[in-house]
């Protein structure tokens, strides 16, 4: 599939239509049809089923979507980046973290990482925490910032900042009378689970092997902002790393240590290009001088 005819075969998904994917495109219709005809042709099966008078993906389309979706964006990203080249003939860093990171740290980070390179191109996108070493291994991202567990070497360079697991309940909760939350305080139908990352869930349930099970009636998020949110409106508790806490509006919530004790630290991910680059250097430590 060349380019242009996953471009094709993405506004036809997205539209429904093979009309409207042609405006979109500026092409004509039988040119859009054609790339879909050829398409078809290359893949050996079927990409559309007509429905009600829409272009409906088969299954395989839509799983095929996904991954053409994904190739078509990074495409469009490395464009970018060759513009920005052509353009400026300077680097650019891109960057990503966790959305609690990206949301409330990225943006102070690359304020301070433009006091240093102002001409300097940055992306900077929020992934989940358990993709983010892989989307930097691929090349997507120059440098990442994920939560693992422990605390890893002091001496590590690319440990951004080390903490551990908090519990977090609304305020007038009995338990927030407590100078810190144990496991067997908590009411069973009162936790809020996360289950974004098997590495914490792991690290989690190999203190409190009861994590694991969970009532029928549990809540369940595969976010940490949303369960923060979720105590906030009386959802019940939740365990989280302090770091999705950092700038975040508290009021209302209490925030104990949760025993027994987990470490959790925010490390950096680099790829071969980045590590001991300038850039990649300045921006860890802007995100250092943040967390700690």
């Amino acid at each position: 599939m060349t380019p242009k005819q996953m471009e094709v075969f993405i506004h036809v998904v997205q539209s429904g239509s093979v009309t409207a994917a042609a405006q979109q495109l500026a092409m004509s219709q039988p040119s859009v049809s054609k790339s879909l005809a050829l398409t078809e042709q290359q893949m050996g099966f079927s990409l559309f089923d007509r429905y009600n008078g829409k272009m409906q993906p088969t299954a395989e389309a839509a799983q095929l979507y996904e991954e053409a979706l994904r190739v078509h964006q990074d495409r469009m990203r490395f464009d970018r980046f060759v513009e920005h080249l052509r353009r400026y003939r300077v680097g650019q860093l891109r960057v990503c973290a966790t959305p609690a990171l990206a949301l409330n740290l990225l943006p102070q980070a690359l304020a301070r990482f433009r006091e240093a390179f102002p001409d300097f191109g940055v992306v900077v996108d929020m992934c989940v925490n358990h993709e983010i070493e892989q989307a930097v291994e691929e090349g997507r991202y120059d440098l990442g910032f994920v939560v693992k567990p422990g605390h890893g070497a002091p001496d590590d360079p690319l440990r951004v900042s080390a903490g551990e697991m908090v519990c977090v309940l609304p305020e007038g909760h009995p338990l927030a009378q407590q100078a810190e939350v144990n496991w067997q305080d908590i009411a069973p139908h009162e936790l809020i689970f996360i289950t974004t990352d098997t590495r914490l869930v792991a690290m989690i349930a190999e203190v409190v092997p009861e994590f694991r099970q969970r009532q029928v009636a549990a809540v369940e998020t595969n976010r940490y902002s949303m369960a923060i949110n979720l105590v906030k409106h009386g959802g019940g508790v939740t365990i989280v790393d302090r770091f999705s806490l950092l700038e975040i509006d508290t009021r209302g919530l209490a925030v104990r240590p949760f025993r027994p004790s987990l470490e959790v630290s925010v490390m950096a991910a680099v790829t071969a290009r980045s590590l001991g680059s300038r850039p990649a250097e300045e921006f860890i430590a802007a995100m250092k001088g943040l967390m700690n």
